[in-house]
């Protein structure tokens, strides 16, 4: 029974805020729908934070410390009061955990308790920030300002759309849009005079009469935004792994473990062997590899999750009100599939590295 009633307050909630609240109370209330506006650097919320100079907090940072907050405090409640008979939480954290670890043994051997701690943190932080992003409100809710040159801006009041109307798309900001927003919301007179300056220009140029700049323009950074839709933080989770990697080679077969990027042995049997030329040539190939490893790593993953993002934008927008459920259920098993990804890979390259494939050493 209790499963049950769970299950149709699922199909209650979803009904209520995936069709009647945007398509009749919103309407009703003269309130209009718009595409966001869909960047691939996290937007800036903050400059010169806490009145540091530049130190700038962006909304994918913000997604990246709330990730880290709810990772944090899923593993320390699991883990506060460990019991024989294991509660819910205490269960979920040992389930995971435990098919990590049977994951790592199976294909690591025994160097996986070496590997295990790096390859199930990256996991689970992965799938929580990647889910982060299907909770309402996240990419939705945040800072109203002026829309900057080239951004589509929106009237601060909204944009009521008859039903037989197409989607607005927005107006694009120009500079003196910008200026003469900002001065009216900042009440200042050099920035009117700006805008004023750079609309008579603009004016000029193109030969138009209606030069009046707009203040109406406005766009919403949001407070939170999906970590890994960031390329800063893929590329850096990618150059942490690739050194990781390095790091465990080097641990388990000492400065040996240089000799597959520059194979020294190989040309003391070039006279021997003809082959021990091509082996020593290998070895750049190897540092090309490690080197594309970073872009495999950091591409794949801010690829995936940002291309998910833009989806649950525009979807809402071209289908039904239901077909944004179906979205976001893909979503779930996009952002394990990624998380599981990058860190599989992890673990099958540190994997690798650590084995030794020289044919002096011992079986």
């Amino acid at each position: 029974m209790k499963g049950l009633l769970i299950l149709l307050g699922i199909i209650a909630s979803t009904v209520i805020f995936c069709g009647v609240v945007p398509f009749v109370v919103m309407p009703g209330a003269g309130i209009s729908m718009a595409l966001p506006v869909i960047s691939v650097p996290g937007e800036k919320l903050w400059e010169d934070f806490l009145g540091v100079d530049g130190l700038t907090v962006t909304n994918t940072l913000i997604g990246t410390l709330l990730a880290d907050v709810v990772l944090l405090a899923f593993a320390i409640g699991a883990t506060r009061t460990m019991r024989d008979v294991p509660g819910r939480l205490q269960g979920l954290f040992e389930v995971v955990t435990d098919a990590l670890y049977s994951l790592a043994k199976s294909t690591a051997g025994a160097n996986a308790r070496k590997i295990f701690p790096l390859m199930a943190t990256i996991f689970l932080f992965l799938l929580v920030a990647n889910w982060i992003e299907l909770v309402p409100g996240v990419d939705s809710v945040g800072l109203m300002h002026c829309a900057e040159d080239g951004v589509n801006g929106y009237p601060k009041d909204g944009v009521t759309l008859k039903v037989d109307e197409p989607l607005d798309a927005g107006t694009r900001a120009t500079e003196a849009d910008y200026e003469a927003c900002y001065a009216k919301e900042h009440d200042d007179g050099e920035h009117a005079a700006e805008g004023e300056a750079t609309a008579a220009a603009a004016g000029e140029n193109s030969g138009e009469e209606d030069t009046a700049a707009r203040d109406d323009l406005y766009v919403v950074t949001s407070f939170v935004r999906a970590a890994a839709t960031d390329l800063n933080l893929t590329l850096g989770l990618a150059v942490l792994a690739v050194l990781a990697v390095q790091y465990f080679g080097i641990r388990a077969l000492g400065l040996g473990y240089f000799a597959k990027f520059i194979n020294i042995p190989a040309l003391d049997k070039i006279d021997r062997e003809p082959m021990g030329a091509m082996d020593f040539a290998v070895g750049f190939l190897e540092i090309i590899s490690e080197i594309s490893r970073i872009i495999s790593f950091g591409f794949r993953l801010f690829g995936n999750i940002f291309a998910g993002q833009v989806l649950l934008f525009v979807i809402p927008f071209l289908a039904g009100a239901l077909m944004p459920l179906a979205v976001y259920g893909f979503e779930v098993f996009v952002g394990v599939l990624q998380a599981f990804v990058f860190s599989m890979l992890l673990l099958v390259f540190a994997t690798m590295a650590m084995t030794s494939h020289s044919h002096d050493d011992s079986h």
